[in-house]
């Protein structure tokens, strides 16, 4: 009794690190598209995800800083075709 509450270690309180930050959402291939970036901006705050693309469509490359952005590829319905990924 009487201890005060430990901080966590300094590797589990460094979230921040690019290495610890999620990069890809397979578990969302199927899922409407836009709830597929409401769950990638929850994980992943730091990153947006305002590109859409119907699969086949060719995708353009000038958007700037690609470790900001998620391109989600859908499918007819707006249903996610292929795995998000940061890039």
């Amino acid at each position: 009794m009487g201890r005060g509450i430990l901080s966590p270690p300094a590797a589990a309180a460094s979230a921040s690190d690019e290495g610890d930050l999620k990069t890809s959402w397979p578990e969302v291939v199927g899922w409407v598209a836009l709830n597929a970036s409401f769950k990638i901006t929850s994980d992943r705050p730091d990153v947006s995800t305002p590109y859409y693309y119907k699969v086949g469509t060719d995708l353009h490359t000038n958007y700037g800083n690609d470790s900001e952005r998620v391109v989600i590829i859908f499918e007819a319905g707006n249903v996610v075709a292929r795995t998000p990924v940061v890039g």
